[in-house]
């Protein structure tokens, strides 16, 4: 296994793909968490289990955070668990009581170990739902995750899709941002900006 590249994930606070409250954090121990939040309705807010697979570098460093194009730092194939358990520091909250969240919103199948191909990239990113104008002074992130399948169940493993899930499509979500860094606001326009094909939908519900 490559550390390197391993403590990347867990070297954030947490992995965004907005403010609203979507984002996923590994820990060094194997364990982390993932949230799905739109306003203030929870779909998923998790526990999860993760160790690597296997790992790889790229065969040559190409791109730079001044350049258009990311610098890819390698790639890793994780094994997720999605574990039916609202995380310790929910639970003297109101998420203990509510009735569409976890595994009264997911199939079993929801929570049995799934394998992603995970990018990690290095550049100049702003936050995939952010629709600020190019050059906002929002804040930039220097380190991306995408994923080759989303870490949100797919479509079929929802129990009742129709509405928050139909409506923002959850498992077309594979982009996370991380380190965020004052440095590079102001640094020309982010390298994930719609005309840069890094664009995700932002629906919210």
């Amino acid at each position: 296994m490559n550390e390197t590249l391993s403590s990347i994930l867990f070297e954030e606070e947490q992995w965004s793909f907005d403010e609203e409250g979507r984002w996923i954090k590994f820990r060094k121990d194997g364990t982390g968490q993932i949230s799905c939040r739109c306003n203030f309705n929870y779909f998923i807010f998790a526990d999860i289990q993760w160790k690597t697979i296997k790992s790889s570098n790229p065969s040559q460093d190409t791109g730079s955070t001044w350049t258009k194009t990311p610098k890819v730092l390698g790639q890793l194939d994780v094994e997720i668990t999605l574990v039916n358990q609202l995380p310790q520091c929910g639970e003297s909250t109101a998420l203990l009581n509510m009735k569409n969240l976890n595994g009264n919103n997911l199939v079993d199948d929801s929570f049995q170990p799934k394998v992603y191909s995970i990018r990690i990239e290095e550049g100049n990113f702003k936050e995939p739902c952010d629709g600020s104008p190019p050059n906002s002074e929002q804040y930039r992130y220097a380190r991306r995750l995408l994923f080759d399948k989303s870490p949100y169940p797919p479509r079929s493993e929802w129990k009742r899709p129709e509405g928050g899930p139909d409506s923002n499509q959850f498992w077309d979500i594979k982009e996370f941002v991380g380190r965020q860094s004052r440095d590079l606001r102001g640094k020309g326009r982010a390298m994930n900006d719609p005309d840069a094909g890094g664009w995700n939908r932002c629906v919210i519900v």
